[in-house]
């Protein structure tokens, strides 16, 4: 009978404690990053589609930008990559003495132009590119390959340049403040083929001709722009040691380190990020300068992800297909906690649109990147309207973009007992913004401990599968609850496979 009663009160014990009860200690002083830049996204300005001489003509009407501008009016990206060609707005070949004949009132120009308004408009940090020396990875039929030697062509960094005082002392953009000089250039699809001193000198030699015009006082370089988990045979250096490598050769000359990652979904859901990733942030801080991602998404390799390419007649083999589910929203928004709280100040979403870029893009309408948030071709490129429409995603990532705002400190979340539970907290003045993304599958009750006033409400973002609010529109809708910290604490649960965002901005 006493072995029967003690059986009952450890059963009445358990029954009453509470399932999966996880703290989350913030400290609000202890600051991770200040002057965070932002969240945002790679939006080129569509160069199969832009005017009327394009591959496909003019596909992207007013109409279609006007849409694409609306969705982002809801994201506010703070951080916005462009990468462009030179021969595809400005640089209409070369005369019979090899001279670049430059043209900045073009057609093509005047889109560019038109996507950067945007941005001006609305403040949002411009990292300007280019894939590389022009007529060396796209256009190579045009007869003008082999002209320019190289990232460090004088004649190639004079052009650059030239452009970009066009740019901002004619045209007035204040929004361009970094510059890529060639993408991936430790990738062997890039013109620099892994050769880090063509790339360095190429970009030192660009950042002396910035500060002789002047220049360097509003945009200055971002880099290495390398792929950090790429290992091409050819470099003297691993995806890694570039980073490390530009940091110490260049630390004077560049605004910013930079690098790319498109990460296997185990490394985000493992945690890794901020293991593999913190001595990137540790260098950067070494140099006193920001790091940034240029281009994030999750790795497209796998046989899954293939085979599901192989299934759709548009798509290329450089496409995710988990753009589509609800699942790649929470490994997304999974990797930009991670990256925020390993000190990184901001990261760009690979990529906004499906309708930007064609394998190594050459045009072909069966070859598309299916990156994006949409494809505003939908109808024109695929004969399905449907495709035009908001993804998943577009939820988690639009959050962490219009939340977490420019000028706010990411600071020191711990998470206790839990792995698989991660979370991050920026805070702007008296604004507070925390995201929750549950990998696990379990539900969780959290404790949340942090320093905030009693009287801060806090809108509150659930996205779960089949069970997140948007607006007609495909908007995020919050919760109608208003939640608050009673004595620096605030209780709530989190399902599983599930992310959850607190602000206490009101728009």
């Amino acid at each position: 009978m006493k072995l029967f009663s003690a059986i009952l009160i450890a059963l009445t014990i358990m029954s009453c404690t509470p399932k999966n009860q996880v703290t989350v200690n913030i400290n609000t002083t202890d600051i991770v990053t200040e002057n965070f830049i932002g969240n945002g996204v790679q939006l080129d300005p569509y160069p199969h589609a832009d005017t009327k001489d394009a591959d496909w003509g003019l596909l992207m009407t007013p109409e279609k930008w006007a849409r694409v501008y609306h969705r982002l009016d809801y994201m506010q990206p703070h951080f916005m990559r462009i990468v462009d060609q030179a021969n595809w707005r400005y640089l209409k070949g070369f005369d019979k003495n090899n001279n670049p004949i430059i043209d900045f009132d073009t057609d093509e120009e005047k889109v560019l132009e038109q996507l950067l308004d945007y941005c001006e408009k609305n403040n949002i940090t411009v990292l300007l590119g280019e894939w590389g020396v022009p007529y060396e990875v796209h256009d190579v039929d045009a007869g003008f390959s082999g002209i320019l030697k190289g990232a460090n062509d004088p004649v190639w960094i004079s052009m650059i340049v030239d452009h970009l005082d066009y740019l901002i002392n004619i045209k007035g953009y204040t929004c361009i403040r970094y510059f890529n000089l060639v993408n991936e250039p430790n990738g062997d699809w890039s013109t620099v083929d892994g050769d880090y001193d063509q790339w360095r000198e190429g970009a030192s030699m660009l950042a002396q001709a910035l500060r002789d015009k002047g220049l360097d006082k509003t945009v200055t370089i971002a880099g290495p722009d390398a792929v950090a988990h790429c290992d091409n045979h050819k470099s003297d250096y691993t995806g890694m040691e570039w980073i490390h490598q530009a940091a110490d050769d260049l630390k004077d000359d560049m605004g910013a380190l930079e690098i790319h990652a498109y990460l296997e979904a185990h490394i985000i859901r493992e945690g890794r990020i901020e293991i593999d990733y913190a001595n990137l942030a540790e260098k950067a801080r070494e140099v006193n300068l920001p790091i940034l991602f240029g281009e994030l998404g999750t790795d497209r390799n796998s046989a899954e992800n293939q085979a599901r390419v192989a299934q759709d007649p548009y798509a290329c083999e450089d496409s995710q297909m988990d753009v589509y589910d609800f699942s790649y929203g929470i490994d997304m928004a999974n990797a930009t906690i991670q990256v925020m709280n390993t000190g990184f100040h901001g990261s760009a979403a690979w990529a906004a649109d499906d309708a930007m870029h064609t394998l190594n893009d050459l045009g072909n309408k069966n070859e598309i990147k299916r990156w994006g948030f949409w494809n505003s071709l939908g109808t024109e490129l695929c004969n399905n309207p449907a495709d035009e429409a908001i993804r998943p995603w577009f939820y988690t990532w639009s959050l962490t973009c219009r939340y977490i705002q420019p000028g706010s400190s990411i600071v020191k979340t711990e998470v206790l007992n839990c792995e698989g539970l991660r979370v991050v907290t920026a805070v702007n003045g008296k604004q507070v913004t925390i995201g929750i993304v549950n990998t696990t599958e379990a539900d969780h009750n959290l404790t949340l401990n942090a320093d905030v006033a009693s009287n801060a409400l806090f809108q509150e973002f659930v996205y779960e599968e089949n069970a997140y609010k948007v607006d007609a529109e495909g908007f995020p809708v919050a919760e109608q609850n208003k939640l608050s910290f009673k004595q620096n604490q605030l209780d709530i649960s989190v399902a599983a496979n599930s992310f959850r965002l607190l602000t206490t901005y009101s728009f």
